[in-house]
């Protein structure tokens, strides 16, 4: 099948971004051809040497114009390219594909077969407020099928007007093979001047903005401190919000302590070493990093919001707090490591996502979806 993915964001570092990386080439190497229409980004290079077309072309529309150049663009590509699946990875660009497809000016059907095209869109997440009220309703309409990343998600658009029967869970899937429980790279130790067998690693891989929460780990991370001088805090990642980061980490004296990092592809790399990974955030969905984490052998810390309790089985994987309560994460970081707790948290968490969110059953979920649409 010829299978075009539309994003929103550029393609740069991001959970949407990392899915694609993955899902594209999966699906070009069981013989489908398989596009992406979004704006260029720093992982492009990587995505077009797996054998998927990228289109150059901008989502990101504002008002009814935006809305219908937008949708004119789209028309485009997919009678170009004779696409036979339409797979819009957010709300917005499902908007796109309803005006592109199904309202400018009649209803496309590909040459080759005379059917419709179906719409199969994936939710990641939804923060925006406005399309939480109305996304199910639109999703209801335009949509031939909508897979979502987790249970938490379907929820709260099955409540806002999409039909259970136009919808299945299907949790993305991590690399198990690239991301595995591994000795630590001693390159990546002496770099930082860590020593395993001194200090205890406290790690975050995010991006450096608001909605990771980055101003509640720190003083939590503080607290640890207080009790537990040896502890160590690396902040992997980059962001808007650096320079407020770093602030705050000299305002609370951090110094030597924290290590900040900048941003890094050799996440296994750095899993190796941490002993516990940390996820801060205020606002999450189904946590991309949480579950490499848990894949490479690393207890978790994270906020009980979104599909978080879906991901990490708390007091078993890791332990969950109360999101944006400094108070709850510092005792949460200081429970999971009270009686070495974490190693054994470790080994339950690589278990759990081999069993629950391998690359594997991902793959073959969301390729039997798109292959249904077409019969």
């Amino acid at each position: 099948m010829k299978l075009l993915y539309l994003m929103t964001e550029p393609f740069g570092v991001g959970g949407v971004q990392s899915d694609m990386l993955a899902l594209g080439p999966d699906l070009t190497a069981r013989g489908h051809d398989v596009f992406l229409a979004t704006k260029e980004g720093e992982l492009l290079p990587e995505l077009e040497e797996k054998g998927v077309t990228f289109i150059s072309a901008d989502f990101h529309f504002s008002g009814l114009q935006g809305l219908w150049r937008a949708a004119r663009k789209l028309r485009a590509i997919v009678v170009a390219n004779q696409i036979e699946v339409l797979a819009p990875q957010s709300v917005r660009t499902t908007l796109v594909a309803l005006v592109a497809l199904r309202i400018l000016p009649f209803s496309y059907r590909v040459k080759l077969t005379g059917k419709r095209i179906p719409i199969i869109t994936t939710i990641h997440n939804i923060h925006n407020p406005m399309h939480f009220r109305y996304g199910g309703w639109l999703l209801r309409a335009a949509c031939d099928h909508v897979i979502f990343e987790s249970h938490y998600e379907r929820d709260r658009l099955l409540a806002s007007g999409l039909q259970a029967e136009k919808s299945v869970v299907i949790h993305s899937g991590i690399d198990t093979e690239r991301f595995l429980p591994k000795e630590p790279e001693l390159a990546l130790l002496e770099e930082y001047g860590l020593d395993k067998s001194k200090h205890l690693i406290f790690g975050i891989v995010a991006r450096l903005s608001e909605e990771k929460g980055h101003c509640f780990l720190l003083p939590a991370f503080a607290a640890v401190l207080e009790t537990t001088p040896n502890a160590r805090l690396m902040v992997v990642g980059d962001g808007p919000l650096r320079e407020d980061i770093h602030k705050q980490a000299l305002e609370l004296g951090l110094g030597e302590n924290i290590i900040f990092t900048g941003v890094k592809r050799n996440i296994p790399d750095f899993l190796s070493i941490f002993d516990v990974f940390v996820l801060s955030s205020t606002r999450e969905s189904f946590p991309l990093a949480a579950r490499e984490a848990m894949a490479a052998g690393r207890a978790v810390v994270a906020p009980r919001i979104g599909g978080c309790p879906e991901v990490v089985d708390d007091g078993v994987t890791g332990i969950l707090f109360e999101a944006g309560n400094v108070e709850s994460l510092a005792t949460a970081m200081q429970n999971i490591t009270s009686d070495k707790c974490h190693i054994a948290m470790g080994h339950a968490a690589r278990e759990r996502v081999e069993r629950l969110f391998s690359r594997k059953q991902w793959i073959e979920g969301d390729e039997s979806v798109y292959e249904a649409s077409l019969l």
